[in-house]
């Protein structure tokens, strides 16, 4: 079953764990990283800013390079803060999470993921060892509405190759993992090409939580998650 995506606001039956609208308990900075070794040539930022709607959001953008001496593309990433100093609700109730997002521009479609680090004293766990899942994204267009995605827990996995971020084992996170989770992440890797994501808000929920869509959007729905 691929990842269910429909283009609706997210609901508010769930557990919100970032947004940018300023609420103090859902405000975190984000940061980059861009494949700092084996000399890689990855250029990453984030930033906020507001959509056409004039909505909030955090837009993480750059151009996801080959690294020369791997002959194979790097990786960039967007994270929150210190896993030190960082807090979230738990989720471990929830079934995955709801993450409101739109390919704004740039080439790259397939090589989006979303990690959780679920540790506060390994920098390790919070670098190669997160909770990582594939981002079904549209093609970018800067006209087109956002996606909201359900990603089930059992997309996640904490054992995947630091090549390609592709799983090389299925271990979804337990309950503890998810009633501690310290970081977020947002990957590009395994690709080469530009692209910008806005991203609305960050959420742990339920598949049901998107019931009550138009026919016509359930329908896309029903499609997607065949």
């Amino acid at each position: 079953m691929s990842l269910l995506s429909v283009l609706l606001p997210l609901p508010h039956a769930y557990v919100p764990l970032a947004t940018f609208d300023g609420a103090a308990s859902t405000t975190h900075k984000f940061t980059t990283e861009s494949d700092p070794v084996m000399g890689g040539r990855s250029t990453s930022s984030w930033h906020l800013t507001k959509d056409a709607a004039g909505t909030p959001i955090g837009r993480f953008s750059g151009v996801c390079r080959i690294v020369p001496s791997l002959r194979a593309p790097g990786f960039v990433f967007a994270l929150t803060g210190s896993p030190l100093l960082s807090s979230f609700p738990d989720a471990s109730a929830e079934d995955g999470l709801l993450l409101k997002l739109k390919n704004a521009a740039g080439n790259v479609t397939d090589g989006y993921k979303f990690a959780f680090c679920d540790s506060r004293i390994n920098p390790y766990r919070c670098q190669f060892g997160t909770f990582k899942a594939d981002l079904k994204l549209a093609p970018a267009s800067a006209a087109a509405a956002p996606q909201t995605l359900f990603v089930p827990w059992s997309r996640f996995s904490d054992k995947w190759s630091p090549a390609t971020g592709e799983h090389t084992a299925e271990q979804p996170p337990k309950p503890s993992s998810l009633a501690s989770i310290t970081q977020l992440q947002v990957w590009v890797e395994g690709v080469a090409g530009e692209f910008a994501l806005d991203v609305y808000e960050v959420g742990a929920g339920k598949a049901s939580d998107l019931d009550g869509a138009p026919p016509a959007v359930s329908q896309t729905a029903a499609a997607l998650a065949a």
